[in-house]
């Protein structure tokens, strides 16, 4: 795989930016620290701060690590023929991280962003008690995707037991969940995915979209022991998993594996920056792949990337 940075640039409305996606030409950008949704234009500029959740914090652009959502993911799927976002909380820290927010999107005929809060705490408790994801009761759920008939959550390892692994469901039992029409939790198939290192530091998911039947993730290499505490990044990589069905003598089941795995460079220098999430929306006639992918800084401006990707 090629990765090509056409352009980078500084978003500086928008601090600790986890989570972007791309609908119709809109971007969407979800940002960890803050209580809203960021709809921008093409040029970067902020067209609508949509508010998710209210908060007591003086600032909610930078809202005070305990008391923030942790929103990391974002995802898009249609519902009744209309277009919703999925934005989901890591549940890194519970409770205050085990929700998540549905978003339906303008229409001709309503032109404001509806949002439903979506409890997660059941769900994020099922992962928790499994130790094929952690062995330690921690998570962190970094990436959602969604494919024709999948829904996927990725959750980030660290060294103190929890795992890098690929969490896939039913798209349409998933959906009915987060709508609260279901009683129960979905329960996933748990794949178990293998990262490398960069200089010395494990890398952990961070990111996920699923675009022209590839299912690509982001990963980034950063100096810490476990979901809640910050540390130094020694880079990010973009990877590109396989998803297939096989036969084991009795039923079909699904086998996910990682296929190319390249690292972020800037001017031929890794880019030493932690890269959150990645949209992909445009694949031209010479098979190149156009996406946006966003960086989160820790509390300072995030950087936006566009991005030439060839396999």
């Amino acid at each position: 795989m090629k990765i090509s940075i056409i352009r980078k640039a500084r978003l500086d409305d928008i601090a600790s930016a986890s989570g972007v996606e791309v609908v119709n030409g809109i971007i969407y950008i979800l940002s960890d620290d803050s209580s809203f949704l960021y709809k921008i234009k093409h040029d970067l500029t902020v067209l609508d701060k949509i508010e998710l959740y209210s908060s007591n914090a003086t600032n909610p652009v930078h809202i005070p690590k305990p008391e923030k959502v942790d929103l990391e993911c974002i995802g898009q799927f249609p519902i009744n023929g209309f277009q919703h976002l999925l934005l989901l909380g890591s549940g890194s820290k519970s409770p205050q991280r085990d929700k998540g927010f549905l978003v339906k999107l303008p229409t001709n005929y309503n032109r404001k962003h509806i949002v439903w809060e979506v409890d997660l705490s059941r769900l994020y408790a099922l992962f928790r008690s499994d130790e094929r994801i952690t062995t330690n009761g921690e998570i962190n759920i970094e990436g959602l995707a969604f494919s024709d008939s999948k829904a996927y959550l990725v959750n980030r390892g660290n060294v103190s037991g929890s795992q890098n692994v690929v969490l896939s469901f039913s798209k349409e039992e998933f959906v009915e969940y987060v709508q609260g029409h279901m009683d129960g939790v979905p329960f996933p198939s748990i794949h178990p995915i293998t990262l490398p290192e960069m200089n010395g530091v494990p890398l952990g998911f961070t990111g996920a979209d699923f675009y022209d039947n590839h299912f690509w993730i982001t990963c980034s290499a950063e100096n810490t022991s476990n979901a809640y505490d910050d540390g130094k990044v020694e880079g990010s990589m973009l990877g590109n998993l396989i998803v297939e069905e096989r036969n084991n003598g009795r039923y079909n089941e699904e086998v996910i594996k990682m296929d190319s795995l390249t690292a972020f460079m800037d001017n031929e220098v890794l880019f030493a920056e932690k890269v959150e999430s990645v949209s992909f929306y445009e694949l031209d006639q010479k098979g190149h792949y156009t996406a946006l992918a966003v960086t989160d800084n820790d509390g300072g401006a995030s950087t936006i990337l566009l991005l030439d990707i060839e396999l």
